[in-house]
């Protein structure tokens, strides 16, 4: 089904939509987050859409049949647009007490909210949130790298993704207890958390790479026919999406999969359905970026060290000028991710760091 021209009253009235918003699956989950990451000028209307649903389902709880959600919802859109079009004769707080004139008041507003949040903050270089009241559906960002170079995406987990030019990630603001989901359109390079109570999934099309923590590369571009996985250290299970989806229904039945170790790769065939196991052939594919480039450091201010790592990977750093001002560093990199990178000049430095809404937080007591 084609959702391009779907309103915000069309995807309420939408089973699959409602579905995805009420009692997700992850095939259904998958399907929505990919739909998004492909129309982000849609994201708006899907939030809105979201609310408008839910508020119809607080209302009634158990009491509402399907026949009645579409009632409600085709009547609160109606009362919500003559509400906008009309002069007010009662008062607000008269019309609040009314059931529906309350939802369709709540609609109004949240229609409001969100084309101002989707006017001012959807740029081609801004995420796209897509929030939620329900604890079922976590707000999600929508992450497209409209540049021609890397893009670092910093995850709630303390994950890092690599995003490659002209792909897409879209994952939720704070990871949910159990398994760890994002889905990916294009290509990126991965370094995991290690957490092995909850596994880091990542989704495109055709396939799901299951791992606890570790560094891998997932190229899923739309003009090739295959889908890779390659694997520079840990341990990856790379499944297609097919088989996976049926292992989650039924954890005891066996299914395809390969498990992957350092230096092996897995490619899905897309014209034969095939799941193939080799060794990393093209080992700059293994690297974080594209072009990795060698850093040295020669007794360097860490202000100039770490706006080197600002340029090189795009982020922002964050830290006290006046606190690392006595601070030089002496380091060679070579082919060290940017986690590791940063975890060696904090050492020097006698500092630690954290990951917080999209940038590096540096923490330290300065040095003598």
């Amino acid at each position: 089904m084609g959702y391009r021209h779907h309103t915000v009253e069309d995807f309420a009235r939408d089973e699959r939509f409602r579905k995805w918003v009420i009692a997700p699956t992850p095939e259904i989950t998958a399907f929505w987050l990919k739909w998004i990451a492909e129309n982000p000028d849609k994201a708006a209307e899907i939030g809105m859409a979201k609310e408008l649903v839910l508020t119809v389902s607080d209302m009634y709880q158990d009491n509402l049949s399907d026949e009645m959600l579409q009632h409600e919802i085709g009547e609160i859109c109606r009362l919500a647009e003559l509400q906008k079009n009309t002069h007010k004769h009662k008062s607000i707080y008269h019309l609040l007490a009314e059931p529906l004139w309350r939802v369709a008041a709540i609609f109004v507003f949240v229609s409001a909210v969100g084309l101002w949040f989707y006017k001012t903050h959807n740029r081609p270089d801004s995420p796209v949130l897509v929030s939620s009241k329900s604890s079922a559906v976590d707000s999600i960002i929508v992450q497209k790298n409209a540049t021609e170079t890397e893009m670092t995406v910093f995850l709630s987990d303390n994950s890092v993704a690599t995003l490659s030019p002209g792909s897409t990630i879209c994952y939720p603001v704070t990871f949910a207890h159990g398994e760890r989901k994002v889905v990916l359109t294009g290509e990126a390079f991965f370094d995991v958390a290690k957490n092995p109570d909850r596994p880091f999934l990542v989704y495109t099309n055709e396939t799901v790479t299951k791992v606890l923590g570790t560094s891998f590369r997932v190229k899923a571009l739309d003009r090739e026919n295959t889908v890779m996985v390659l694997v520079r250290t840990g341990r990856v299970s790379v499944y297609p999406k097919t088989e996976y989806e049926t292992l989650q229904k039924k954890p005891d039945k066996k299914v395809s999969m390969i498990v992957l170790d350092p230096n092996q790769q897995a490619v899905f065939n897309r014209k034969d359905n095939k799941l193939l196991k080799g060794m990393v052939i093209n080992r700059q594919l293994l690297s974080e970026l594209s072009v990795q480039k060698e850093l040295i450091f020669d007794d360097m201010p860490v202000s100039q060290v770490f706006k080197a790592l600002q340029d090189m990977y795009g982020i922002v750093i964050d830290y006290d000028h006046d606190m690392l001002a006595n601070c030089s560093i002496s380091a060679q990199f070579n082919d060290e991710n940017l986690k590791q990178r940063l975890s060696a000049i904090c050492q020097a430095i006698d500092a630690g760091y954290e990951m917080v809404n999209g940038k590096v937080v540096i923490t330290s007591k300065g040095c003598n």
